[in-house]
């Protein structure tokens, strides 16, 4: 049975990334986790105020037990779909946190919910997700805030001819798993047929202005589309690259409203 983790901070993000994560587990059989990662750095030098944090794990494990049936509840999913709760304490940060735990319990996917880029300091240092997606270590699905909760029906996967010959499969596979239909598009501004991409799924191709950024394209692609999530491929970049350049990736998931599956490849 697959898991899915879901990092839960009792924000509106996440409760929306819940509810992708139940209507998933209910569409896949899969097995939801709502993990609540615990930063006791913050702590340091206060070790009656460290006891108390320790000493209200049961209350922690109450709360995250009852948010996962209040939402069951308001979504109308059947009482029968497995799910559990894991607090972590760490010294760790929490990106770290999260990949150690998707690491050790062998699941499937992380479900985040985002915030959208709202403003410098987003533009600049990124949400949460966007920077877990930009570590490249695990499959993401980002949950934006103006989704409604739906069953997902297709995955729009978007690759150049290169990445659907080299990653269609992967792709394909994980359409297969989401049970939903699975294409392929390439954004191009220039003339394309589509000769010499060999393909595992249907490819077809979105022309675009040359001035227009791909994310812009991505982003403008997605607006009106209902269940279905928007499939990239990411892979991990230097640090110095990070720090001087978003990756399209990390961009797309502050931006669009529909869900976004990165999938971390090799280059």
């Amino acid at each position: 049975m697959s898991l899915l983790i879901v990092p839960i901070d009792y924000s509106a993000n996440a409760e929306k990334a819940l509810d992708a994560a139940l209507l998933l587990a209910q569409q896949t059989g899969s097995q939801v986790e709502l993990l609540h990662v615990i930063d006791l750095t913050a702590f340091s030098g206060m070790p009656k105020i460290l006891e108390m944090v320790m000493n209200d794990r049961k209350d922690e494990e109450a709360n995250l037990k009852n948010l996962a049936l209040e939402r069951i509840a308001a979504l109308g999913i059947e009482p029968g779909i497995r799910w559990r709760v894991k607090l972590i304490y760490t010294t760790e940060n929490f990106f770290d946190g999260i990949i150690k735990r998707f690491k050790q319990a062998k699941a499937k996917l992380v479900v985040m919910g985002t915030h959208g880029v709202t403003g410098l300091v987003d533009k600049i240092f990124g949400s949460n997700t966007a920077n877990l997606i930009g570590k490249a270590k695990v499959p993401v699905l980002a949950i934006p805030p103006q989704w409604s909760p739906s069953t997902l029906l297709k995955l729009s996967v978007c690759v150049t001819p290169e990445q659907v010959s080299r990653h269609g499969k992967l792709a394909s596979k994980w359409g297969d798993w989401f049970k939903c239909e699975t294409e392929a598009f390439y954004i191009t501004a220039l003339p394309f047929t589509g000769q010499g991409a060999k393909s595992p799924i249907p490819l077809k191709i979105v022309p675009s202005p040359i001035e227009t950024p791909l994310y812009e394209d991505l982003v403008e692609f997605s607006k009106g589309l209902k269940n279905e999530a928007l499939l990239m491929f990411v892979h991990e970049r230097s640090f110095f690259k990070k720090i001087i350049d978003y990756s399209i990736t990390e961009k797309v998931a502050g931006l669009i409203e529909i869900p976004l599956l990165a999938l971390p490849v090799r280059k």
